[in-house]
């Protein structure tokens, strides 16, 4: 009798954990729109990154490229910072500078110069600092002249800071003004 509880119990684990790798594997049990991915026919909206660019876009940050000017707010001490950064594209990779000048506070650890780093097929990019901490944004909404996301910074092997940005780059083609 004891034994065919273990085989009972066996059985029913072994069903829970394939469930659970198969829920895992296909994205959260096969719901359409987790992890923000929307795809086709899946009834979901527009994407939230690029021109016209889909999740599945081979470079969601063509368009990142300019000055681009924001303010970034810290999830640990409501710290609010004016933040640019100044983007040139070169082939598929990002280059340029960050600035950073006080809000409410400081910039963090009072640095305020860093350098731009990353590519256009990807949604973040990384920023390394003066005394060799480093941050990555992620874009969560780029739609040209306006960005917003997250970032999270890192020193010595530890979070350092994380919050939340939103800037506002140079004219599209768009919204640039009619020259006479």
């Amino acid at each position: 009798m004891r034994r065919i509880a273990e085989r009972a119990i066996f059985l029913a684990f072994s069903i829970f954990v394939a469930f659970w790798g198969w829920s895992c594997s296909s994205g959260g049990g096969g719901q359409a729109g987790s992890m923000g991915y929307s795809g086709a026919g899946s009834g979901g909206g527009a994407s939230s990154v690029g021109t016209g660019a889909t999740p599945d876009s081979p470079d969601p940050l063509m368009d990142f490229t300019g000055i681009w000017k924001g303010r970034s707010v810290s999830s640990m001490n409501a710290a609010s910072a004016k933040i640019t950064f100044s983007v040139k594209r070169v082939g598929n990779q990002l280059k340029g500078d960050y600035r950073c000048a006080p809000g409410n506070a400081i910039c963090r650890n009072n640095l305020q110069r860093g350098w731009l780093s990353g590519q256009v097929n990807a949604r973040g990019f990384r920023v390394s600092m003066e005394d060799t901490s480093w941050c990555m944004f992620f874009m969560d909404d780029f739609y040209p002249p306006k960005a917003d996301g997250e970032y999270t910074c890192y020193m010595n092997g530890g979070i350092a800071d994380q919050g939340t940005f939103k800037l506002k780059g140079p004219p599209t083609g768009e919204d640039a003004p009619a020259t006479p």
